[in-house]
């Protein structure tokens, strides 16, 4: 399994831009989540495992660069990264709306791992309070950002899916020969 160099630095620069430049875009606290946009457009076109593999190296880059609990975005962007790449090399669509909603799902499914973690590490964190107060709301504003920037690099993120030069155009039958 060969990982690509440009998909680390997208991931690099996805981690970049979230730590530096996210605050700007805080809506009372609650920021989008690049990082999950990044991986979430490389690992639907890669796999399951490149998908576990970038999640792992977009949590990790997060966990040093944050200051938090070293280990909680690696443990959960792996996760994100195994789930995108299973889900598209299942339902691989690039439309809109199947943006919206994977990226919805990763978020989501990252935020509740997180919120499980920190109530079950930090004596008063309230895992329901951290779920509505943060979990929810980011992976909202991530889904809505997500999708406004997949939709401006629908075509790149279409040309990375090797599986799809694989499938023949079905032939439509015609009524008159």
């Amino acid at each position: 399994m060969k990982l690509k160099v440009p998909s680390i630095a997208v991931l690099l620069i996805a981690v970049v831009v979230q730590v530096a430049l996210a605050n700007k875009a805080s809506i009372y606290g609650i920021k989008p989540d690049i990082v999950i946009v990044a991986l979430y457009a490389l690992s639907i076109t890669a796999g399951t495992g490149q998908g576990l593999l970038y999640g792992c190296i977009g949590g990790l880059l997060l966990d040093c660069l944050s200051g938090g609990m070293l280990g909680l975005f690696l443990s959960g962007y792996a996760i994100a990264g195994y789930i995108a790449g299973r889900i598209g090399k299942r339902l691989f669509n690039i439309g809109e709306t199947a943006n919206f909603g994977g990226i919805l799902l990763l978020s989501v499914t990252q935020g509740v791992y997180t919120a499980a973690i920190l109530s079950t590490l930090m004596d008063g964190y309230s895992f329901f309070g951290g779920l509505f107060r943060f979990a929810l709301p980011q992976a909202l504003y991530s889904a809505l950002a997500g999708t406004a920037i997949l939709w401006l690099f629908k075509k790149p993120v279409a040309r990375r899916v090797p599986w799809l030069g694989k499938l023949r155009p079905r032939r439509r039958a015609r009524l008159f020969r």
